[in-house]
C-alpha cells in the first residue's frame, strides 16, 4: 500500500509538472502600456490555443514565419517577438525550431540596461539551461527599480518559479 502511496504522489506530481506548460509562456505577468510585457501578452494569449488543433498549429506556424520577416535591423522588439514566439512554440512542440532564445538575446543586445528584456531571456531559459537562466534573472534583478512592472514581474514569477524548484 506504501509504495502504490508513493507512485499515486509520483503520477500526480509529474502530470501537474507536464500541464503546467512552458514557463515561457503559462504564466501570467503584469503588464503596462508600453512595457516588452505588453507587447508580447497577445502573442502569450495566442499561443494557449497554438497546439488546440491542426488549422491552429498551421497559423501558428505561418505566425512565426511573419515575426521572422518582420524582424528589421536595430530594432529589439521585433526580434524579442520572433524569439518569443520561436521559443514557445518549439515548447510546445509546433516548430522544430530552438533559436528563439537566440534571437531574444539579440534583443537584450539591443537593449542591454533594461530589466524587462533581462526578464524575458531568464524565463526563455528556465526550462532548458538553469545558468543561464539565473545570470539573466540576477542581471533584471540587479536593473529592476522599486515598484516598476519589471518589480513586479519578478517578484509575481520568484513564487511561481520557486514551485518548479528554482
Amino acid at each position: 500500500m506504501h509504495k502504490a502511496l508513493q507512485l499515486a504522489v509520483l503520477t500526480i506530481g509529474l502530470a501537474a509538472s507536464a500541464l503546467a506548460g512552458p514557463t515561457l509562456a503559462c504564466h501570467e505577468w503584469v503588464s503596462t502600456p508600453g512595457s516588452v510585457f505588453e507587447t508580447l501578452d497577445q502573442l502569450r494569449r495566442t499561443s494557449m490555443a497554438a497546439d488546440d488543433s491542426p488549422a491552429n498549429m498551421q497559423a501558428a506556424r505561418a505566425k512565426l514565419a511573419q515575426l521572422r520577416a518582420d524582424i528589421k535591423p536595430g530594432d529589439p522588439v521585433s526580434l524579442m517577438k520572433a524569439g518569443y514566439w520561436a521559443e514557445v512554440m518549439h515548447a510546445i512542440g509546433i516548430s522544430p525550431d530552438s533559436d528563439g532564445p537566440e534571437l531574444m538575446l539579440r534583443a537584450l543586445a539591443l537593449r542591454p540596461n533594461d530589466a524587462e528584456y533581462e526578464f524575458m531571456v531568464a524565463l526563455a531559459h528556465f526550462d532548458h539551461d538553469k545558468a543561464t537562466f539565473q545570470k539573466h534573472w540576477n542581471r533584471a534583478q540587479e536593473l529592476a527599480k522599486p515598484g516598476s512592472v519589471a518589480a513586479q514581474n519578478l517578484e509575481l514569477f520568484r513564487k511561481s518559479l520557486a514551485e518548479r524548484g528554482v
